[in-house]
């Protein structure tokens, strides 16, 4: 098993290698001059002054330096500092962070369980009432994208009966209610897709482990159906579902990019979405990369559960 998790560390030094140096080449050829764009419309800085505040940020040296450079800042913990507020990315992930992870898990708390419930029960109510009405939630789900949900749930529960605010943030500690009131809103944006995705999922995991010839058997020995459900039937269905929670849980981070902007939550997708219209080339590139590390991390966890529930995968 440790060689297994080894093995899984390693791969990720080229992973996230390739995803610094795509991200790297892509921010660079966004359109428009990062030092202009820095100084303003109205700025009338002289070629010289300009060409300095470019020295400054190490914009005028080649692409390789500033990539490498940029790369070893890095690896020693070093983010950088953005160009437009001068702050330091640390400090700033530290306090923008925790409002994405919090978006993320409840989201995920509220796709994740009623999502594995539901499919779970129309897998083995199939062609009943519940399946088709599963069914049809989930591809609603799939087809609404999540900023046009948010969308309609600010105009219901925020407009027409002004149940919740719609807009804001505050921090739990400070005001629990107050939080929960401004977050159920983003996480049900986020929530509800993934939730159509993992209940979809389950349906389909369930009902092919349902018709494998270890279930009949169980069932023609006459072992109850509660005991044939939990002990063959969930953890032979439950390992791809693993697998695609994992990967859809790490997806969040990227659906909170829109979501925060909508409700203008002060998190790290909201962040990196202002970066790249101020062309803040060290935010993009660091954040970006923080994010690409979360997921793969995520990814890590869940090929560690994975190899858990099937031994035969520690070998590969």
């Amino acid at each position: 098993m440790l060689k297994f998790i080894i093995r899984r560390v390693l791969l990720m030094i080229p992973i996230l290698l390739g995803v610094s140096l795509v991200t790297f080449i892509i921010v660079r050829s966004i359109p428009g001059d990062p030092v202009r764009v820095l100084l303003g419309a109205d700025a009338r800085s002289t070629p010289e002054q300009i060409a300095n505040i470019r020295a400054a940020y190490g914009l005028d040296q080649p692409l390789p330096v500033q990539y490498l450079k940029w790369l070893q800042h890095v690896v020693t913990g070093d983010l950088g500092k953005s160009l437009r507020t001068g702050r330091p990315l640390t400090t700033e992930l530290q306090l923008r962070l925790p409002v994405t992870a919090q978006l993320a898990a409840f989201a995920a708390i509220i796709g994740l369980i009623p999502a594995m419930l539901f499919g779970v029960l129309a897998a083995l109510k199939r062609n009943s009432r519940l399946d088709y009405m599963t069914t049809l939630t989930a591809l609603l789900g799939i087809s609404v994208p999540n900023f046009f949900l948010a969308t309609l749930l600010v105009l219901l529960f925020s407009y027409k009966l002004r149940w919740l605010p719609n807009v804001g943030y505050k921090p739990f500690l400070e005001d629990p209610l107050g939080n929960l009131q401004l977050m159920i809103l983003p996480a049900i944006s986020l929530g509800l897709p993934f939730m159509a995705i993992i209940m979809r999922f389950t349906r389909s995991a369930v009902l092919e482990v349902l018709g494998q010839e270890y279930v009949r058997v169980a069932r023609a020995k006459g072992l109850p159906q509660a005991r044939v459900i939990l002990r063959h039937v969930l953890p032979n269905a439950g390992i791809p579902v693993l697998t695609v929670a994992g990967i859809q849980v790490a997806a969040l981070l990227g659906g909170t990019v829109i979501v925060e902007q909508i409700f203008a939550l002060p998190g790290v997708g909201r962040y990196i979405y202002e970066a790249i219209a101020n062309r803040d080339y060290p935010v993009v590139q660091s954040v970006t990369l923080v994010m690409a590390t979360i997921f793969v991390l995520v990814s890590l966890v869940v090929d560690i559960l994975y190899a858990v529930l099937d031994p035969r995968l520690r070998n590969r």
